[in-house]
């Protein structure tokens, strides 16, 4: 793979890392086609309140004022006594953003996406 990208782009990824690194964690979920790894930075950010719980979260990036936006997100959360969520699965999926006051109205929302009989009117909403 690394010798036909240089081929098609004409850059080397030499000194690149590939060996070494548990490519299985990361199947059908943080990479596509990965070439090898890199070491970025890794900030804390929180306490976030969640459920009740306070968590300190990790975060690797490379985009400045990311940690520390996160951050004030966070603090933000725990001023107002903290937040609560549901999970329906773990994944990454390209799909529009709603935004709602509350979970319950969330998972409104979501009976009604899984309903069959409203595909045309969602089809209709979403392309638009």
């Amino acid at each position: 793979m690394c010798e036909a990208l240089q081929r098609l782009t004409g850059r080397s990824l030499q000194g690149l890392p590939l060996e070494g690194f548990d490519y299985e964690s990361i199947l059908e979920q943080c990479c596509e086609m990965p070439v090898g790894y890199v070491q970025i930075s890794v900030g804390i950010a929180g306490p976030l309140l969640l459920k009740g719980y306070e968590y300190l979260e990790s975060m690797a990036t490379t985009e400045g004022c990311l940690v520390a936006s996160t951050n004030r997100g966070c603090k933000a959360i725990f001023a107002f006594g903290g937040s609560t969520s549901v999970l329906l699965r773990y994944g990454i999926i390209g799909a529009p953003v709603v935004r709602f006051a509350s979970t319950k109205r969330a998972m409104e929302l979501k009976f009604f996406l899984e309903d069959p009989l409203n595909f045309d009117t969602l089809t209709v909403v979403f392309n638009k």
